[in-house]
């Protein structure tokens, strides 16, 4: 999700998408992920993860770095997966519809809510689609988890590195898939990837999106991966714990959590100056708010960034959890196969016609 960030100098030009931000930043998804893997409760999974945090930690970023320089068209369909801005459809959060098609065939062409005298073009792009491109990586992983279940794992060293082994393919694919989906988690626990103002500016605050998740991150201490996971196991009972709700479902219930909070992230922000911003001919002119230095700014931001960072590692390990369990518990022991996810192809979103909205662009 784009960070839309300015300097404190008025600058001119045409506002960059809010889809290329970095919710957390690299150490915050690294540091979600990792942390998930200490919550996982199936034993053998959890002592499979324990070898293989960094390979987490690493897939984890991959939406916001190898993928970050794939072409325009492609990121075009991938960051809109960073954000969900229900403003623009002028409902609540806990009144979304959980099928995405449906949603596209309802509110395409409607009035956006948030933009004045303007109409919904594109339900991906103006909407976002975060809860659904979490979901579509746990059906992936969940598909690989059971196929992993049917195939015999490799008997010999030699098939141990035969990545075409069924057994072992799907394996590699299935964490892949895992990490990748912790992307996404770990950006709906950010307040600003659940709102139309994801940069503060409506609200004066400009210039805080890249502040609050990032710059401020920074300055935790090598203790930061133990805290999120004390604070995540006092969350057993939450809202988007509940095993009954889907996927998307438990994505939205954190989601209403997360967007309470831009209010309390706004009290705690250390700003001296406002921000500015105005229109003048079509050209937005933006300066962004004065704040004291990051390192104060982590002082005011350090416990609530914990919580957050907590919920998304609480409800990540329970994914994981359930994809290991609903594909019946497939053997791990078996994969000992030395590949290494270093850049995994691009995975296009399967819950809307991806072509159709091609075809928009062309018109």
């Amino acid at each position: 999700m784009s960070l839309k960030l300015f300097s404190s100098l008025a600058v001119v030009g045409i506002a960059l998408s809010a889809q290329n931000a970095l919710a957390w930043g690299h150490r915050g998804h690294h540091t979600i992920c990792e942390a998930a893997v200490h919550l996982v409760q199936a034993k053998p999974l959890k002592d499979f993860l324990l070898n293989k945090e960094h390979v987490m930690g690493h897939l984890c970023n991959i939406p916001d770095t190898y993928w970050k320089s794939l072409s325009a068209d492609t990121r075009k369909h991938g960051d809109a997966g960073h954000f969900i801005d229900v403003e623009i459809l002028g409902i609540a959060i806990k009144d979304v519809p959980t099928d995405y098609k449906a949603i596209v065939e309802k509110y395409t062409g409607k009035e956006n809510m948030h933009k004045r005298n303007s109409r919904i073009q594109s339900i991906p792009q103006d909407l976002g689609s975060n809860w659904w491109r979490a979901d579509q990586f746990y059906r992936l992983a969940l598909k690989d988890a059971e196929e992993v279940a049917m195939n015999p794992a490799p008997a010999n060293s030699k098939e141990e590195q035969n990545d075409e082994l069924p057994f072992n393919k799907h394996f590699y694919s299935m964490v892949v898939n895992m990490g990748l989906m912790g992307h996404f988690v770990g950006d709906n626990a950010q307040p600003f990837h659940t709102t139309s103002d994801y940069d503060g500016y409506e609200a004066n605050h400009g210039g805080i999106h890249s502040y609050y998740e990032e710059q401020t991150v920074a300055f935790f201490g090598p203790d930061m991966t133990d805290r999120i996971v004390k604070k995540a196991q006092t969350m057993k009972s939450a809202s988007f714990m509940k095993a009954k709700l889907s996927v998307v479902e438990r994505m939205k219930a954190l989601a209403e959590i997360s967007n309470k909070e831009v209010k309390t992230v706004f009290k705690l922000d250390p700003m001296t100056a406002p921000s500015t911003y105005k229109q003048e001919k079509g050209i937005s002119l933006k300066s962004a708010a004065k704040r004291a230095s990051a390192e104060e700014g982590h002082k005011k931001f350090d416990k609530l960034q914990i919580e957050q960072m907590a919920r998304a590692a609480t409800l990540l390990a329970s994914f994981w959890d359930k994809i290991y369990l609903e594909a019946g518990s497939p053997e791990v022991k078996a994969y000992r196969s030395y590949k290494y996810p270093f850049t995994p192809d691009f995975v296009m979103p399967d819950y809307y016609d991806t072509k159709a909205e091609d075809e928009k662009k062309v018109k």
